[in-house]
């Protein structure tokens, strides 16, 4: 809540109340906006949008405003900058999720100049604000006698539908603010002393719901229409000369074709206010006009991934169908749309699928979604980059199918393209310490704990001996990590990576991965070396990566954003071919190797692979390494001389007492 320009953070919690200043706004602002995502379930990407919330001050010029941003609810903001070049007035600022865009409304519009053509339009920018000068919309007619405020209003679903109204102008677009036109009257159902040119005597009120909008204009004339993506006609449905105040009403939708007026009715006896609650059926009301309306041309449209949320992974494509029945004689066909071309790409195809019980031909839609840049469908620069991805929203819809269709509502999903929450990794465990019999749950699960040497473990994570630190004492954490894999010292060891999505097992893991000893050890190595391995440029290593960064952190030094595969010509030199190649992967013969050691490594396993997937692939997995036996500190050399010492001492000995032996049992001779 913006009080006296400072925002604040209202928290009621058990009964009990705090306001909170927000942390990060260091300037006065007039306004907040956010965009609440109301698709079903607990969808960490829809819970992410509903906690975007824009702060900023209107009225002044756009490149000297202050804008900034909350990801976290309005707990804490960043600024934003907007570039110099932008010229006019700032108006607003819009998160237009279904573009993967923020929306910038400027008005070029001077005071004492409302009517001048063209004068507002939206700039967009993704995640850089000083880019966003090269995207803008058409310019488009915002007049408003009464003052520079404009109110908005965004699709609940997403869909792009944005309103815009001031006291004198409603404008909507069906396509997050690219083309903005004015709405209209249909021309047969002009009331008295009303324009065509929507709304003339001025608005009161503007509501939307899923796939309607309704407009309560100053002289109580009420208006309805669909959000339909061609039409941008409304039907009048009514007026009321006679009750006073409807401007103090509130419009809402209760359900599909149910409009509600309440309004505020003052008592004689008190100061209090009663209510008057008053409901149209609008679609009784839409029969009821002469000359009548078009009939709506379809009977059915429906699909199963409606008011849905979907996700496609990278090059991965989705597939979807609806179901529809048009009148017969209509010729009407639904369009597939997207929202946001330069992420989502698509494929439809209409079949026949029998008859209804009319005889009526059922149609049965099929689309193909997948992603733009490996669609082949659109020139490279049009796409947006793979690595990031994107949203869009996905329609089908009847154009043009007239003000009666109030319950025909248009089909809609939105689609990420990006990392699906459910999909994650694990580490094939064949053979475990606890089946082998060297450990129990019991006591790795009774708060078991290990020592690594001193000299065995960095906790830079850099491989690097660190003099004076002690012994370090690490907790197991069973529950994290089970049974820990058993290996034997002199043998190397790839890790097998399963992909799974929920609970279901998807495939075996072919991308690069890299690992690293959560504790610090670093009395491993690796199999090949950069030669070995076929580099053809230098290939990256955990140490260099670390210490790139300004707070090092093994477990964001080395991820899909910043990896690079040696196999690429446009790399550093290589420099170095017999460093150790760190990269692993399940189809190349690079292993981890041990040294002469007994004991346990606790290793977090990263997907690198930037054409796998979106996800931040990861896993934690335990390992006992056994099988070295106790290291002699005697020298190779002179054990071999003592042995062979042992062994001539053994010949002689064998050799002498076989001739005393021969001796004693020699007859004497006697000579005569």
């Amino acid at each position: 809540m913006v009080i006296n320009g400072r925002v604040y953070l209202y928290i009621f919690v058990a009964g009990e109340e705090e306001w909170l200043p927000v942390q990060g706004i260091d300037s006065l602002v007039t306004e907040l906006s956010n965009t609440h995502c109301c698709y079903p379930g607990q969808d960490p990407d829809c819970q992410a949008i509903s906690m975007t919330i824009f702060a900023y001050e209107t009225g002044h010029s756009a490149s000297k405003s202050h804008i900034f941003l909350s990801e976290d609810g309005g707990y804490t903001f960043t600024p934003l900058k907007l570039s110099p070049e932008v010229h006019g007035v700032l108006l607003g600022v819009y998160n237009f999720v279904s573009l993967s865009q923020i929306g910038i409304l400027i008005n070029h519009t001077q005071s004492g100049r409302e009517g001048k053509r063209g004068g507002a339009y939206f700039t967009y920018t993704g995640g850089n604000m000083s880019n966003m000068y090269s995207h803008i919309s058409m310019g488009f007619h915002l007049k408003s006698t009464g003052g520079p405020d404009v109110r908005s209003i965004q699709h609940p679903r997403l869909w792009g539908f944005t309103i815009l109204w001031t006291k004198d102008t409603l404008l909507i677009s069906s396509n997050n603010g690219l083309l903005v036109e004015p709405v209209t009257v249909q021309p047969s159902q002009v009331p008295p002393r009303t324009s065509h040119s929507f709304p003339g005597s001025g608005l009161c009120h503007v509501v939307t719901s899923n796939s309607e909008i309704a407009v309560l204009t100053q002289d109580h004339q009420l208006f309805h229409g669909s959000l339909d993506m061609v039409s941008r006609t409304m039907v009048h449905i009514g007026e009321n000369g006679h009750q006073k105040g409807l401007c103090n009403a509130v419009l809402m939708f209760d359900k599909v074709g149910m409009l509600t007026v309440l309004s505020p009715v003052p008592t004689n006896s008190s100061s209090a206010y009663n209510f008057q609650k008053c409901t149209f059926n609008v679609q009784w009301l839409l029969m009821d006009i002469w000359p009548f309306l078009q009939e709506c041309p379809v009977e059915i449209l429906k699909g199963h991934f409606h008011n849905k949320i979907h996700y496609i992974d990278m090059q991965q494509k989705l597939n979807l169908s609806a179901m529809f029945v048009p009148k017969p004689g209509t010729g009407a066909f639904p369009v597939v749309t997207v929202s946001n071309p330069h992420v989502l790409a698509f494929e439809a195809k209409i079949t026949e699928g029998g008859y209804t019980h009319d005889r009526n031909t059922k149609y049965s839609l099929h689309m193909q979604l997948l992603q733009q840049c490996f669609s082949g469908m659109a020139d490279p620069h049009f796409s947006d980059t793979f690595p990031s991805g994107g949203m869009s929203v996905l329609t089908v819809d009847i154009p043009n199918k007239g003000a009666c269709c109030i319950d025909m509502h248009p089909l809609s999903a939105l689609i990420k393209v990006g990392c699906p929450p459910t999909k994650h990794i694990k580490v094939f465990k064949n053979t475990t310490a606890c089946s082998k019999g060297l450990f129990n749950q019991g006591t790795l699960q009774d708060n078991f704990t290990y020592s690594i040497s001193h000299n065995l473990y960095d906790p830079n994570f850099l491989a690097t001996p660190q003099l004076g630190q002690s012994d370090l004492e690490v907790l197991y954490e069973y529950n994290e990590l089970g049974c820990p894999v058993l290996l034997y010292y002199d043998t190397p060891w790839l890790p097998v990576l399963e992909l799974w999505e929920n609970n279901t097992f998807v495939e075996y893991v072919s991308a690069d991965f890299v690992v690293f000893e959560v504790n610090g050890m670093y009395n491993y190595d690796y199999l090949l070396t950069a030669a070995e391995a076929n580099c053809i440029s230098q290939p990256q290593n955990w140490t260099a990566l670390i210490q790139k960064q300004d707070s090092p952190n093994p477990h964001t030094a080395w991820s899909r954003m910043n990896y690079e595969s040696c196999k690429n010509h446009d790399g550093p030199k290589l420099v170095s071919p017999s460093a150790k190649y760190q990269i692993l992967a399940q189809n190349k013969k690079n292993k981890i190797t041990f040294s002469h050691y007994n004991g346990f490594y606790i290793f977090k396993v990263i997907v690198v692979d930037k054409l796998y997937s979106y996800c931040e692939l990861s896993a934690t997995v335990s390992v006992y390494v056994t099988g070295a036996l106790p290291k002699t500190f005697l020298h190779a050399w002179t054990m071999l001389t003592a042995f062979l010492t042992i062994i001539l001492i053994a010949i002689l000995m064998g050799y002498l007492l076989h001739k005393l032996s021969l001796m004693k049992k020699s007859p004497k001779v006697k000579v005569f």
